[in-house]
C-alpha cells in the first residue's frame, strides 16, 4: 500500500523515506496542521517504535513503543497545531500512522 496523504484522516504506512508532511500536502515546510489525534495501528512486533517530530527543534511530537504486538496505540491532541511534521526514514517500525486533522 502506499501513505494517502487526501482526504481526513492522512494515513501512512510506507516510511522507506523522509515524511515532511506539508511538504506531501503542497504546503510550505513548517506550515503548522490542528490535529485531533495521531494513532499507531496495529505494530507488529513487541519493541518496534513510532517517532514524529517537528523537524526544526527536533522536539517529539509522538513516541512510542510497542509492549503488545498488534495493538494500537493513540495519542489526543484535541485540535493542538502542530508545525514541522516530521518522520524520518523507517522512524517507524510497522504498522501505520493515522493522523485525524480538526
Amino acid at each position: 500500500m502506499a501513505n494517502s496523504y487526501k482526504g481526513n484522516p492522512i494515513v501512512l504506512d510506507t516510511f522507506t523515506g523522509i515524511i515532511d508532511l506539508a511538504s506531501q500536502l503542497g504546503y510550505a515546510s513548517g506550515t503548522p496542521f490542528k490535529v485531533n489525534s495521531i494513532e499507531w495501528q496495529t505494530p507488529t512486533g513487541a519493541g518496534d517504535t513510532a517517532l514524529i517530530t517537528d523537524a526544526v527543534n527536533g522536539n517529539t511530537v509522538f513516541s512510542e513503543k510497542c509492549t503488545t504486538a498488534n495493538q494500537s496505540i493513540i495519542k489526543y491532541f484535541s485540535g493542538a497545531w502542530i508545525s514541522n511534521f516530521y518522520i524520518a526514514a523507517n522512524g517507524v517500525g510497522s504498522g501505520k500512522i493515522v493522523i485525524m486533522l480538526a
